[in-house]
């Protein structure tokens, strides 16, 4: 279920990457590519020592769902086999929290024929995938979900691991949208309310509420199989509802007060990953995977901080993701390879694509091609918009840049450091069990052709490589020998995989990742715009192979970019030169005596407080709320010897959906996310030595109506009290 997804601020894995990169370029034969005097350089380097984890026997996953009638055809086993899928997830996002797997209904929903539980079982099994499977926490019972495990796991003997309990819970109204079934919501009287309703806030369907039947759920299915893994939703870092508080039923945040609650009985975790939102460029899409790393550490960190287990004793799963821009076409492909890579480098259990058939959407034309609005893996063959799909159980691009993974590796294959000279030419890559090496290359540029030139670290080749092609826009892919594995040409918009025959040292452990930073010591004073302080302190990483030399800590910007600005040899960093009023992010990476790079820490993101000492003060308070909007009351204080004769206050908005619709004591106008608000004729005095001024608005919001962090009256940046 797509709903007002935000960005995320960014992170990166840096490799600290040496060898010696030939120049010989190889031109792979089927590809349109530029002749290789016409293609840029750009290195790509591989520490082949590096090790990253092995890739799971159920990393790469598909969603299923009740009403898709083509879900059990004839063709699915092969397909679904043919590119390396090793895990479905059933019956289907929402539906899950109105199904019965019992009965095969979903009440108030549409159950296709022949797709029961046993019917699924048998495409999985034919297919050779492993089911994750969603039980019924909207409108089910701890017992309904315990008589699926006794049937899936005692009777008939599947030995299914992953047990999803609940779909999107945080939408069933908690915060204002309210697209997810959830009998546990209650008003006042103890009535249900009814899915799709917009409830208050007193109404009782908070995080807590889910924690508490969550445990119910833990305890009833592990008392059927004790060694199956029940996992918790959470809401995605970055992403609505994250951090996202209302008084009554949610003080703090869904994540927290879920951990919080199942403390040593977190067991597993599931997060969705709806990166794209409308108005984003299919560049900007494609550049999302960077943001993984910091969701996967900061999901690590809450785990740590709030159920106070080890994170890596807890799963990851990533039961929903799609890139919802250029579905159909190359992007897609492009999107799912460098993302299925990401999250699985980064340490997560399994990834699941939305979904097997999805239908048509709105079409267009991207980069020239064909584009159906469709999030399916596989053509339905219907027509939107008057545009006709391919037939039925045609494969799009992102299923053949799945297709791909299965050349870059295998269940147990070792995932190591690959770095590249370029943004849009991303890299991964994996020691296979034979010792050989095999290198992914993407080439997100849809115009350039670039000569990625190979360097190794504790890697010989020896033989020809083999070289997979996926094309732009291509329906099959195509491979060819070669004698040089110190460079191949990458024609636009196309997937590469180089598998290099050879031999090299074991893989080393890289460092942990360093402990989130915690932000203390902010202050800032009125001499400057820029006084603002601050202190980071983190906990130290554990060492991997080899000892750990220094940290980097890095200042992350909001359109993926990062900016180092310093490496300590200590866990603690002093800033200064802040902006005030500004928000910042920052994580941490540990780097060892070798050079080889942890995976960054969580990020911390704080805002430098106004000094607490200038001539003015000002009080703002939300006195009301409601979907799309609220209210809120701004009394400015004169804390000077001298009346302020003419007052003008400003402010910026820190979220983009904020804004003014009405506003009253002054005249209200805004720009952008930058607010000004001019005195009216009856206040435009405020006395001295504490004379107060009040005014108020109403404002619209898309979710969430964080308060504005630094006033200004008059360009005098005043302290917040």
């Amino acid at each position: 279920m797509l709903i007002r997804r935000t960005g995320v601020a960014r992170s990166r894995y840096t490799a600290l990457l040496t060898g010696v990169a030939m120049a010989a370029a190889v031109v792979i034969p089927g590809v349109a590519a530029s002749p290789a005097s016409a293609a840029s350089a750009v290195a790509v380097t591989v520490n082949a020592t590096t090790g990253l984890g092995a890739v799971p026997d159920n990393g790469i996953g598909l969603n299923t769902a009740v009403y898709d009638g083509n879900m059990n055809d004839a063709a699915a086993p092969g397909l679904i086999k043919a590119a390396g899928i090793d895990a479905m997830r059933y019956p289907g996002g929402s539906y899950s929290d109105i199904y019965n797997w019992q009965t095969n209904v979903a009440t108030g929903g549409y159950d296709a024929p022949n797709t029961s539980f046993t019917d699924f079982m048998g495409t999985a099994k034919a297919a050779g995938a492993h089911p994750i499977i969603t039980t019924n926490y909207g409108t089910g019972t701890p017992a309904l979900a315990a008589s699926w495990v006794q049937n899936a796991n005692v009777t008939n003997n599947y030995g299914i691991q992953y047990w999803e309990v609940g779909n999107e819970v945080y939408g069933n109204g908690t915060y204002g949208a309210n697209w997810e079934a959830d009998s546990h919501c209650t008003d006042s009287s103890g009535k249900p309310i009814p899915s799709g309703s917009y409830p208050n806030q007193t109404y009782n369907c908070g995080p807590s509420v889910y924690a508490s039947g969550l445990l119910n759920y833990i305890s009833a299915m592990k008392a059927v199989s004790p060694s199956i893994h029940v996992c918790a939703v959470l809401t995605t870092p970055g992403f609505w509802p994250d951090n996202v508080t209302n008084a009554t039923t949610s003080p703090q945040s869904w994540n927290q007060t879920v951990l919080t609650a199942l403390g040593s009985k977190t067991d597993c975790v599931i997060v969705h990953y709806y990166p794209a939102y409308t108005g984003m460029s299919v560049a900007q899409m494609l550049a999302t995977p960077t943001a993984i790393s910091g969701i996967v550490s900061t999901l690590k960190s809450e785990i740590t901080q709030y159920a106070g287990v080890n994170p890596a004793n807890v799963p990851i799963v990533v039961t929903e993701t799609n890139n919802t821009i250029a579905n159909d076409t190359q992007p897609g492909a492009l999107f799912a390879a460098d993302m299925y890579m990401s999250w699985l480098e980064n340490g997560v259990t399994n990834v699941d694509w939305w979904d097997q058939h999805n239908g048509p959407g709105t079409p267009s034309v991207i980069d020239g091609a064909q584009d159906y609005g469709d999030g399916g893996m596989f053509s339905s063959g219907g027509n939107g918009s008057g545009v006709t799909e391919p037939p039925l159980d045609t494969p799009f691009a992102s299923y053949h840049g799945v297709q791909m993974l299965a050349k870059l590796a295998a269940p147990g294959d070792q995932m190591v450091g690959a770095a590249s000279g370029n943004a849009l030419v991303r890299v991964h890559a994996v020691r296979r069990a034979d010792g050989s090496l095999s290198v992914l290359i993407d080439n997100e540029d849809p115009t350039n052709s670039y000569t990625a030139n190979l360097a190794y670290n504790g890697f010989t080749p020896a033989g020809s490589p083999t070289v997979y092609t996926l094309a732009n826009n291509a329906g099959t892919i195509t491979s060819a020998t070669q004698s040089s594995a110190s460079s191949v040409t990458v024609a636009p918009y196309t997937l590469t995989v180089v598998q290099v025959p050879g031999s090299g040292g074991g893989v080393a452990t890289a460092p942990s990742p360093p402990g989130q930073p915690v932000a203390s010591n902010l202050a800032s004073s009125t001499s400057s715009n820029t006084s603002g302080t601050a202190t980071l302190t983190w906990s130290a990483s554990t060492p991997g192979t080899y000892p750990v030399a220094n940290y980097r800590v890095y200042q992350l910007a909001g359109g993926g970019g990062s900016t180092l600005v310093a490496s300590p040899t200590a866990t603690t960093l002093d800033l200064s030169g802040l902006t005030v009023g500004a928000s910042y992010s920052y994580d941490v990476v540990a780097v060892d005596t070798h050079g080889n790079v942890s995976l960054p820490s969580g990020p911390v993101t704080f805002t430098v407080p106004p000094p607490a000492d200038a001539s003015c003060a000002v009080h703002y308070a939300v006195s009301n709320s409601w979907p799309g909007g609220f209210g809120a009351t701004i009394t400015l204080t004169n804390l000077s010897t001298t009346p302020i004769n003419g007052w003008t206050l400003t402010f910026t908005w820190p979220a983009a959906g904020e804004g003014i619709s009405s506003g009253w004591n002054g005249t209200w106008t805004q720009s952008g996310q930058n607010v000004t608000v001019a005195n009216a004729s009856w206040n435009s005095t405020i006395a001295a030595n504490g004379g107060t001024v009040g005014l108020g608005f109403n404002g619209t919001d898309t979710g969430q109506y964080p308060a504005p962090a630094a006033f200004y009256i008059n360009g005098n940046v005043c302290s917040n009290n």
